[in-house]
């Protein structure tokens, strides 16, 4: 298996930036990877993997964020918690992190139950400032080290 490529019995995680990939993948997993039905080589989705915070001012580079976006056709599959899982357990790995987490709107309780099977527990509620308006979102997490 190539590093930048991961996989299940029913999907394969890609890293979507080839270039980048040797750097990202052999330190920090960090990227956006796209999800693909093995069978049949049809794009679901995408997870973002990157630090928390990542573009404030005090990123926290031992604090994890994963999340995931399906197509709304491959829903109810089980394929977000199957990718999530799969790609938790490869940041896990890594000895500096101290903890993964994802958010999530508020009101996005199929993603809040992948969260709940990663094993996080929930953190907070807050208001994610989007170019849309304020999204009430929130904040699960899990310490892995």
């Amino acid at each position: 298996m190539k590093m930048n490529v991961l996989g299940t019995e029913r999907l394969n995680l890609k890293l979507m930036h080839e270039g980048a990939a040797p750097q990202l993948y052999k330190q920090t997993c960090w990227g956006l990877w796209e999800i693909t039905i093995k069978q049949s080589n049809v794009f679901i989705g995408y997870i973002l993997v990157k630090p928390m915070d990542l573009f404030s001012e005090l990123p926290d580079f031992s604090d994890i964020e994963i999340g995931w976006r399906l197509k709304q056709e491959s829903w109810g599959n089980g394929y977000a918690t199957e990718a999530a899982s799969l790609m938790f357990n490869e940041i896990a790995k890594q000895p500096d992190i101290k903890k993964i987490s994802a958010t999530a709107n508020k009101n996005n309780q199929a993603s809040i139950k992948v969260m709940e099977k990663l094993g996080m527990q929930f953190i907070k509620n807050y208001i994610q400032k989007e170019e849309s308006g304020d999204v009430p979102s929130v904040h699960y997490s899990k310490c892995i080290n």
